[in-house]
């Protein structure tokens, strides 16, 4: 039995920042619950969903959201090593592969390495943001 936290040669444990190889033992994470359980960096998982690093709040796993059949992530493109800053209302995160996803759910797509900067950096000022704002105003509008 393979280590929960090991994805792809990578550690994800809650206990890393993000997601490493650097502490990668093929003997400790693949050898069973007896090698694996005596890591520094094994955490039992919670039932559910898995907490993020630091007490950050869990975050869905992309296969569980039904979006990996539509969607179809290219790892090389999309697949970040980090969990991107969401302080844009659209951008949702998914956990994938030992790593992440965003998704804009103005554009209703996923959101390449480089956009997901972008977005991290300018999203007040995204155009993408006024136009999910505008169409979010007048759903209420005219819901109301």
């Amino acid at each position: 039995m393979v280590c929960p936290w090991y994805k792809n040669g990578m550690c994800a444990s809650p206990k890393l920042a993000r997601p490493t190889s650097a502490v990668v033992h093929a003997d400790r994470c693949m050898g069973g619950p007896e090698q694996y359980k005596s890591c520094s960096f094994f955490v039992e998982q919670e039932s559910g969903e898995e907490a993020g690093a630091g007490g950050t709040p869990a975050i869905t796993s992309f296969a569980k959201s039904g979006l990996e059949k539509k969607l179809k992530p290219y790892p090389p493109i999309h697949l970040l090593d980090y969990r991107p800053n969401n302080e844009c209302p659209f951008m949702k995160v998914y956990e994938y592969s030992g790593g992440y996803l965003a998704y804009c759910t103005v554009l209703e797509r996923l959101l390449t390495r480089s956009e997901v900067e972008t977005c991290e950096q300018h999203w007040k000022t995204c155009p993408v943001r006024r136009v999910g704002v505008m169409v979010g105003r007048r759903t209420s509008e005219t819901t109301a």
